[in-house]
């Protein structure tokens, strides 16, 4: 039997865990690497790639970063593998949705899930009248972008004058949240379908609390509030396999993002559950 698995490095440590799972199981990983393809159209069939699929579907972990014109060639393949009857794990939707800070704002908000206040623009001087309207102590974010790079909080004016016009030069959009007092601590929490898998803090020395930035990982024991709200967000955004970030605030539990290509190794570290196990049965079933 024939399984895929979508992504930019198969040689990523978690790509490899995966695959050992998959292949315990009899399975023979295809390694699908969207910078590599090359599509003949009318002169070879596209679908041929995935003809001894079994089942007929892939895990995307990755299309990789890359300038634009590029990243919408390889959201376009992925587009095309679902064209002809693949069902990726996550959809193409569901990576568009969350890799977009902006669209997983709105479907946060459309689906009534508690989220800080943000403020999304592309002219420099709306970004800077939002800075009050948003306590004047903001965090501003690349829409694109993950693992903690290129954010940067604002709470001094000049700083942040300096800050937003920098990047007007460049052209970026501006992606302002206001900062949430959450005691350097936040939490992820796996969500595979209708279940919450498991979770953890992210516990930092400063306000970032990526596992990238530093940040180390502690036990966290999830409430029915925390299953609840995990599974709802990941919906909202129609991932199926998805980290969601979560903060502790003075209102109550708010959303951050929603990750539509999770990694698990630092959540493994803090819990018994066989993780990668737990992503290929689901990818599976």
């Amino acid at each position: 039997m024939q399984s895929m698995i979508i992504t930019p490095k198969p040689s990523d440590p978690e790509v490899q865990i995966l695959s050992d799972e998959m292949k315990k199981r009899g399975y023979e990983v295809d390694y699908y690497i969207p910078a590599t393809v090359k599509v003949k159209i009318s002169i070879d069939k596209f679908e041929k790639r995935f003809e001894n699929l079994e089942p007929k579907r892939a895990l995307v972990r990755g299309f990789g970063a890359d300038a634009t014109q590029k990243i919408f060639f390889r959201l376009d393949l992925l587009s095309a593998i679902e064209e002809y009857g693949i069902t990726l794990i996550n959809s193409r939707e569901a990576l568009e949705i969350a890799s977009d800070k902006f669209l997983t704002s709105i479907y946060l908000e459309k689906h009534g899930i508690p989220t800080p206040k943000t403020i999304i623009c592309e002219n420099a001087s709306d970004a800077l009248d939002s800075l009050e309207e948003l306590g004047n102590d903001v965090v501003i974010k690349p829409l694109f972008g993950s693992q903690g790079v290129g954010i940067t909080r604002l709470n001094d004016k000049g700083f942040a004058e300096n800050v937003i016009n920098t990047l007007s030069k460049l052209n970026e959009v501006f992606y302002l949240q206001e900062f949430v007092e959450h005691d350097n601590r936040d939490i992820r929490i796996l969500v595979l379908g209708n279940q919450a898998i498991a979770g953890m803090y992210r516990v930092s020395d400063n306000w970032k609390t990526n596992i990238h930035a530093g940040a180390r990982s502690e036990p966290l024991e999830l409430s029915n509030e925390l299953n609840t709200l995990a599974i709802k967000a990941a919906k909202a955004v129609k991932t199926e396999i998805a980290g969601v970030d979560i903060i502790e605030s003075n209102e109550g539990l708010q959303v951050l993002e929603v990750n539509s290509i999770p990694g698990f190794t630092a959540l493994q570290k803090v819990t018994d559950i066989n993780l990668a196990e737990e992503i290929i049965s689901y990818y599976l079933k």
